[in-house]
Order: structure tokens, then C-alpha cells, then sequence
């Protein structure tokens, strides 16, 4: 038996499959088709051998399922799965555990769904998809805002009317939640910090979407996004915070929709609209290193938004031992890294360059001796959903 982990994007499915019994992971992969089977595109990694088909006839979540299952099978992986674990972004204030799915379930997810418009309609589409492949199957969800529902009320809520929680729910919630909980646990390991009270790290979530948070003893007491994944850091295409007087000022004075706002802050802004030339960190790199003033600017940007970021997330714990890179940027950036590092030596961290410049995976970039060890840690979110999905299947059997 097997556990299948899937997590949907608005035009790509990674996938990763595990053995039911030890998690280990089996294969994993993604496919991608960016709204047109002309460049559909599905890959695999497994001990088998690697997998590539570039002309996959691909064009949703229905198409991208049935194939990812004929390719596990193709590549002598049939075991029969058993569970499949769902990423979902946000579970509002029902769901702060991992769930098992079923149509109230997903009746309740739907209702969230406008939370998290350009993640939970997606994700639940791949759902759907999976539970028609896998109807014998158990399916999970794990929640990127499920790790942040301890937060204490100081951080998650809000200075606007007290009506506004109480009636319409309004409140931070958190995100990249399973990335920074993976990241905790192995970060406490990789530096034998496990199970302290005290051990206090700053997590930096940086790819399209971007995102820091504080944890002290493995729990979160502070985090960037907040009721969307709009809130906080600059990101690919997100603006981040900004001052809300401007959406004031135009929608009434310019005239401008939610819809167009909704637009341009999702899909216009953050390194894109600073750049122009791409939310892609490496392009906007390219760009600069070719001159591109824009694309200078929009890196110093970002990096100066991190760094304030991880500041007021220091002040907040009374100090630091760890601080952790993450994700597509953060594990594969050393100009990043080395930026964002520049300006914190008041907070004692010290960047060992040869070690940043070979950018290991589960390593520490720190110099020997630093009263703040800096980490690049490979983000294992589907690893995280895998075990989720491990201990329902467990409890289901054992009730």
C-alpha cells in the first residue's frame, strides 16, 4: 500500500508518492500545463529512473491524475493507494487539524475558498479529480493555516472594529504553514535544538509566494501573511502590505474595482511590477546583471522587506538562535541570502560566504561560531502531508 500526496497549482499537480507503513518517499514529480496541452509537460523521479514526457495531452486536474497514476504504474510502482493527502491553503476557523474529505467537508472548504482565491479553488478541483481516480481511496487535507491557529491572540488579531472578528471572522491566519512546520522540526534537528522551549528561529519562506515567521519551541508566536496570502513580504507577483489608504484612494477617487484591485495586487505586483520583467527571481536576476535598473531595484526591494521582516520578527521573541532560508529563492538564491544577511551582523548573524556560495541543502551557511546559525533547509511539505495523511489512515483503522 501507498500514500499519494498532491498539491495543486493553478496549472501544474506535484506530486510525491510514499509507502503507507515508513513514509519513505517512493517517486515524485509534477506536471505542467499552463492552460494548453501544446506545452503540457509531466515529469518523474523515482529510484527507477527519471521520466519525462513533453507532449502529455494535458489540460486539468482530471487528465493530469489519471496520467500521473498510468506513469507511476509504468515505472514499476503498483502498489495500490491506499490514501491520498490534499494541500489546501486555508481552512479558515473550522480546520486546524488534517482532515479526512468528504462532501460536508468539502461543502465547508468551498465556503473559505474566497480567502484563498487563487489557491483553495484549485486545490479543490484537484480533489475532486482525485476522489473520481480513487474512489476506494481515503482522501486528506493538511491546511498551510493549520499550523498557525496556536498564535497567540496578540499576533492573529487585528486592529479594527471588534465587530469585524466576531461577525465576519477577520483575523490572521497564516500561511505556508506545512513548509514552516517541516522547517522547524529539521531545523531543531539539524542544530540538536529538539523538544527546547527556548529555541527561538526565524523561517523564511521564499518562492512565488513569500513568507517569514517566528517559532520558539516549535510553535508559531508571529507570522507575516495574515488573513490572505496577500499580507506581508513582497512575493512574485503579490504586492504585500501596503499602505490600505491607496486601495481607498482608488477605488474612490479613480474608480477602480475590487476586481481590478483584486488583479493587480495578485497578479501585477511584487517582483513583476517592480521588474517588469518577470515574477521569476532568477530572470529578475538575469535582468539586473544585464543592466536592468528596475530589476536592481525590485531585488534591493525585496531583500530590504526580508530583512525588516526577520528584524521585527526577532524583537518580537527578545532575540534569535537560528534563522532559516526556504523554498525555490531562499534554498536556491546565494545573491538573495547574501543580501538579506548583509545588514543583520547588529543581530549577530554572520554569513560564512563560501558555504552560502555552495548553497547545501540541510546545512548551516553561518560561520563557525555565530550566535546566530543561519540554515538553508530543503522544504519537505509533501514528506509533512504524507505523515498527516499516515496518523488519519492510523486512526481511522484503530476506531
Amino acid at each position: 500500500m501507498s500514500i499519494l500526496v498532491l498539491n495543486a497549482g493553478s496549472s501544474t499537480l506535484k506530486f510525491a508518492l510514499f509507502a503507507e507503513q515508513t513514509c519513505e518517499e517512493l517517486a515524485r514529480g509534477l506536471v505542467d500545463w499552463r492552460g494548453t496541452a501544446d506545452t503540457a509537460r509531466l515529469t518523474l523521479q523515482s529510484p527507477h529512473g527519471d521520466f519525462e514526457d513533453g507532449a502529455a495531452e494535458i489540460t486539468g486536474y482530471q487528465e493530469a491524475v489519471r496520467r500521473i497514476l498510468e506513469t507511476l504504474r509504468a515505472s514499476g510502482l503498483n502498489d495500490p493507494v491506499h490514501v491520498v493527502g490534499h494541500r489546501i491553503v486555508h481552512g479558515g476557523d473550522q480546520f486546524q487539524q488534517p482532515t479526512r474529505l468528504d462532501e460536508q467537508t468539502l461543502r465547508q472548504l468551498e465556503a473559505v475558498s474566497p480567502l484563498a482565491p487563487l489557491h483553495n479553488p484549485v486545490a479543490l478541483e484537484a480533489v475532486q479529480a482525485a476522489r473520481s481516480a480513487l474512489p476506494e481511496a481515503m482522501h486528506t487535507a493538511s491546511f498551510d493555516t493549520a499550523f498557525f491557529s496556536t498564535l497567540p491572540e496578540s499576533a492573529s488579531i487585528y486592529p479594527v472594529p471588534w465587530s469585524w472578528r466576531k461577525d465576519y471572522g477577520i483575523r490572521r491566519f497564516g500561511f505556508h504553514g506545512i513548509s514552516h512546520a517541516w522547517c522547524a522540526m529539521r531545523a531543531a534537528e539539524l542544530l540538536q535544538q529538539s523538544g527546547q522551549p527556548w529555541f527561538r528561529l526565524v523561517i523564511c519562506h521564499l518562492g512565488n509566494g513569500c513568507s517569514a515567521t517566528a517559532v520558539q519551541g516549535g510553535r508559531p508566536v508571529a507570522t507575516s501573511m495574515g488573513f490572505t496570502p496577500l499580507e506581508g513580504l513582497m512575493m512574485g507577483t503579490r504586492s504585500g502590505s501596503i499602505d490600505p489608504g491607496i486601495l481607498l484612494y482608488l477605488q474612490q477617487q479613480k474608480g477602480f474595482t475590487g476586481e481590478q484591485l483584486s488583479d493587480a495586487l495578485n497578479h501585477q505586483s511584487g517582483l513583476l511590477g517592480v521588474s517588469g520583467v518577470s515574477s521569476d527571481f532568477r530572470q529578475v536576476e538575469q535582468a539586473a546583471d544585464e543592466g536592468s535598473q528596475r530589476a536592481r531595484l525590485a531585488i534591493l526591494m525585496f531583500a530590504d522587506r526580508i530583512r525588516s521582516t526577520i528584524a521585527s520578527l526577532v524583537v518580537t521573541m527578545g532575540g534569535f538562535d537560528g534563522l532559516v532560508f526556504t523554498a525555490g529563492i531562499g534554498e536556491h538564491s546565494d545573491r538573495l541570502r547574501r543580501l538579506v544577511a548583509s545588514k543583520l551582523g547588529c543581530l549577530g548573524v554572520q554569513l560564512d560566504n563560501d558555504r552560502n556560495r555552495a548553497g547545501q541543502a540541510d546545512s548551516q551557511i553561518s560561520v563557525d561560531g555565530s550566535p546566530v546559525r543561519v540554515l538553508i533547509v530543503r522544504t519537505r511539505e509533501e514528506q509533512m502531508i504524507a505523515r498527516e495523511a499516515q496518523r488519519l489512515l492510523r486512526g481511522a483503522g484503530e476506531s
